[in-house]
């Protein structure tokens, strides 16, 4: 550096007195080591210094200069960092892609997975979701949708639903599916020599063949829910047409089943006593839907929620289908899973018995007994506010749902006042199971604080059906599950009234019985909201009822897997609605 500065130098002093180019570099009063400096300054080919010279910065800075430097540098360079991560959390893109395996614990094991008897046992249902495809289906909302079908067509009198079928279908086995399988799968259902438990349901209709891609149900009478009972599971005709009926439950297709769902049969695990311990299947290739990225779905059956639960604690399992509210302690590393809750259409109401005791016939008897109930209260100090309060015969994730019914708030001054001379005495019957005995005692403190006696009786879940049938009771804490459509004439028609109805509270309103059926006829949506809503008005009035809250279903699922986006259910199995969705493997993309 210094030879050339030098060699500068002396080359300027010469060219300065050949050339008048350079006069303006004279001296003048200027120093020579300035004029030195702008000479080096002016020919440098470079204005930014290089690494060479940059080392022999420290010469020519004091040392406040140099590190006013190195902090300049250190700031850039912290801004540069910082820049940098954002630009790549704002534009890198982790997209899902196929392979990985999922485990999930169930408890129970499966015994018939197939769409003619799975309804009656979640182990089945679950698997035969997977395996199966419907003409409609439940979507991730609670809402149905098509699946097998591709447009469906209602008469104006609400009897005939024309179902056009999706195309180049194929079975597990690579035949293509027709409506002749479609045919012959709900045939299956109505003959009675299969004892099919959907049979019942499906008897208001009939089905015929349209044409390769279409078949027409008929109805005997409008029947608006209609659409909800098409959600069975289709069978290939092919395999099943030479099972004859006492052969079908024990077939080995139960077990190792040829659908055209999303996932298919790949194997199964016994244990030496027989009993299935694991059950494995694959992505299937040809499905005609939106193809699963996750490509093996494994299941583990357990005999027990606690065996399941140490599965999980044990990271031998990546989810359990089902987690009872009072096991929720027992998950370890809590941290890593996810906790989805799940409405579903379950409701959790007491039940007055009047005709048992007397004294619950008088309307204001009821509803001091309802003002008496700090329902918020027990919901925040037993399910810490999870599970949604309920306060109509249909709950509010329904679309009938009816904002304005009448409600009781907590008022235990007024429910104490009209209750000072009644000597209300009433036993309170209870199931033996999950938190029902913890809601039960809170119920008795919140009466008894009021005046009232309260016995509390409770009853195991082989006892209960009894005490249901007979109506063996005073007051009954008890929960039901309505179904995903409207429809609740089951549980509130006087027809229903009696040992082989779910009419629990006896109710009996002739409006209410006319509502409900006209409510099953209606041909537009909006008369049959019109309908349930001025029924629910007339039920929360009456108070044949208190309702409580509506349980979720608590699904664990391990972090690692992406993508579930389930908020309502209206079985257990429609967990997997979503499951094309899921995702454990990804890709980095950089979008911009």
């Amino acid at each position: 550096m210094d030879s050339l500065k030098t060699k500068i130098i002396v080359w300027y002093r010469r060219a300065k007195n050949a050339w008048p180019f350079f006069s303006f570099l004279k001296p003048g009063k200027q120093s020579q080591e300035e004029i030195d400096r702008k000479l080096v300054y002016n020919l440098a080919p470079r204005k930014i210094p290089n690494r060479d010279q940059m080392k022999h910065l420290n010469k020519f800075l004091n040392p406040r200069e140099f590190l006013v430097i190195k902090i300049c540098l250190l700031v850039i360079l912290v801004n540069a960092v910082y820049l940098g991560i954002s630009f790549i959390k704002k534009h890198l893109t982790y997209l899902p892609v196929s392979g990985g395996s999922y485990n999930e614990g169930l408890v129970g094991y499966p015994k018939t997975i197939n769409p003619l008897y799975a309804v009656n046992r979640d182990v089945d249902s679950d698997l035969s979701s997977l395996i199966y495809s419907s003409l409609v289906k439940y979507d991730e909302n609670g809402s149905l949708v098509n699946d097998l079908a591709d447009q469906i067509d209602i008469s104006a009198n609400g009897k005939e639903y024309l179902v056009k079928v999706k195309s180049n279908i194929l079975w597990h086995n690579g035949e293509k599916l027709t409506i002749d399988d479609i045919l012959f799968t709900f045939d299956l259902i109505k003959n009675a020599d299969y004892r099919s438990p959907l049979r019942s349901s499906l008897s208001i209709a009939e089905a015929e063949r349209v044409d390769d891609n279409s078949i027409k149900f008929v109805l005997s009478e409008p029947y608006a829910p209609f659409l909800e009972l098409l959600t069975f599971g289709v069978l290939p005709k092919s395999l099943w047409n030479e099972v004859s009926p006492s052969a079908a439950i024990l077939s080995d297709l139960n077990l190792k089943p040829i659908g055209s769902g999303p996932y298919k049969f790949r194997s199964l695990i016994k244990s030496k006593m027989g009993d299935l311990k694991e059950y494995h299947l694959v992505v299937n290739e040809d499905y005609y839907g939106n193809k699963p990225y996750i490509k093996n779905l494994n299941f583990d059956f357990f005999a027990d929620r606690q065996e399941a639960l140490r599965a999980l604690n044990d990271k031998q399992i990546d989810g359990l289908s089902y987690l009872p509210w009072e096991s929720r302690k027992d998950v370890l590393a809590q941290n890593s899973l996810h906790f989805y809750e799940l409405d579903q259409p379950q409701l959790v109401a007491l039940f007055f018995n009047q005709e048992k005791n007397k004294a619950l016939s008088e309307k204001i008897v009821r509803v001091a007994l309802a003002k008496a109930l700090d329902k918020r209260q027990l919901i925040s100090e037993v399910f810490n506010n999870i599970y949604p309060l309920a306060d109509s015969p249909l709950l509010a994730t329904s679309p009938a749902y009816n904002n304005g019914v009448t409600r009781y708030d907590y008022d235990p001054v007024v429910a104490a006042e009209t209750l000072r001379n009644k000597k209300l005495a009433v036993t309170l019957s209870v199931v033996d199971a999950g938190s029902n005995g913890i809601v039960a005692d809170k119920i008795k403190k919140y009466w008894e604080a009021v005046g009232v006696s309260v016995t509390i009786k409770t009853v195991s879940s082989e006892q209960a059906a009894n005490l249901v049938k007979n109506r063996d009771f005073d007051i009954l804490l008890y929960g039901e599950s309505i179904g995903g459509d409207p429809d609740v004439y089951a549980f509130w028609h006087s027809s229903q009234i009696g040992t082989k109805g779910l009419n629990l509270a006896g109710y009996n309103n002739s409006e209410v019985d006319k509502l409900l059926l006209e409510a099953r006829v209606a041909t537009t949506s909006n008369e049959r909201i019109a309908k349930y809503q001025k029924f629910q008005e007339i039920v929360t009035t009456d108070l044949p009822a208190i309702f409580l809250y509506s349980p979720t279903y608590t699904y664990l699922q391990s972090k690692s897997v992406k993508g579930f986006a389930s908020t309502i259910i209206i079985e257990p199995a429609d967990r997997f609605s979503g499951v094309a969705n899921w995702y454990i493997k990804t890709n980095k993309k950089l979008t911009w």
